[in-house]
């Protein structure tokens, strides 16, 4: 499955992938595939979509510079309701498929959690699998940095 990836993306990948390098103290940062082995095909932006994984301090960050990222918490209406975190949608994983509608566009910038990571890794499967291009998945709520 390919995509294109906006240059708002991009940036937004590239900075994730520098406070990770310097928070892990690792320089190196992994090269991508290339997309064609035929030198004839003009370059282009598509890839292949998986969520990218980010701790809970560098979603908090995401979140707080970009005003359009959207929580998106996956767990059940009780967990929500016993602690959350502000301003975050609830949309529970076993009812994400049919409430897709409620999220914005497919380019949006998405952060997935639950309450130990098994059902944001699901929900952000279930998000790429439906076009979503940017999905990031903090795993845990208590990785909320």
């Amino acid at each position: 499955m390919s995509f294109r990836i906006s240059k708002k993306t991009t940036i937004l990948f590239i900075l994730i992938m520098i406070i990770a390098a310097i928070s892990s103290g690792c320089n190196n940062m992994p090269e991508k595939p290339p997309i064609s082995d035929n030198e004839n095909t003009p370059e282009t932006t598509y890839e292949d979509i998986e969520a990218i994984i980010v701790s809970g301090a560098e979603a908090r960050e995401v979140f707080e510079s970009h005003s359009q990222v959207i929580l998106l918490d996956v767990r059940n209406q009780d967990e929500f309701d016993a602690f959350s975190i502000p301003n975050s949608t609830l949309i529970p994983v076993d009812e994400l498929e049919s409430r897709l509608s409620e999220l914005p566009d497919k380019d949006a910038d998405i952060i997935v959690f639950c309450r130990a990571g098994r059902r944001s890794a699901i929900a952000a499967d279930i998000l790429i699998s439906n076009g979503y291009t940017n999905v990031y998945d903090m795993g845990s709520i208590n990785n909320w940095g």
